[in-house]
């Protein structure tokens, strides 16, 4: 029997994406391009929120000083490495001359580990087991 799988839209691309129960760890990006790609982006709002403060903009001027006097070059800005395209769920074919059964045998695969995974998809995440035994106290307050 194949393993369950969660359908999630990627956060960064919006694009669908499946994800097998045993690689489902709260995945919100569909690969590690996504991922990196939002990582990056969250740091450099971040870099420019602190930049925009007194301290960061006094931290910026004292380290491009520095920068200045040990290289003795005028400062550039590099260009941003392009982003590269992330790995999608397969799209399915919705052909009217084809039958249903032919449309059916569309195999879903996990954008982790590649693996086929069944077609019932999920739309939230597995419950979580606690396994902590709950103890309730004792009715009479004379218990031990």
């Amino acid at each position: 029997m194949e393993p369950t799988a969660r359908l999630f839209q990627c956060r960064l691309c919006r694009s669908q994406a499946v994800i097998c129960s045993k690689c489902d760890h709260g995945q919100i990006y569909c690969s590690d391009a996504c991922s990196t790609a939002a990582r990056v982006k969250s740091m450099k709002l971040a870099g420019a929120r602190y930049q925009a403060t007194f301290i960061g903009k006094r931290n910026h001027a004292a380290r491009q000083a520095r920068y200045r006097k040990h290289q003795n070059q005028l400062v550039t800005h590099h260009t941003s490495n392009p982003v590269p395209q992330c790995a999608s769920m397969q799209q399915l074919e919705n052909d009217a001359k084809k039958s249903e059964r032919a449309q059916q045998k569309t195999v879903l695969i996990c954008c982790c580990c590649h693996k086929p995974v069944s077609s019932w998809l999920r739309n939230d995440f597995l419950q979580r087991r606690n396994s902590k035994k709950i103890f309730r106290l004792a009715a009479n307050p004379q218990a031990p």
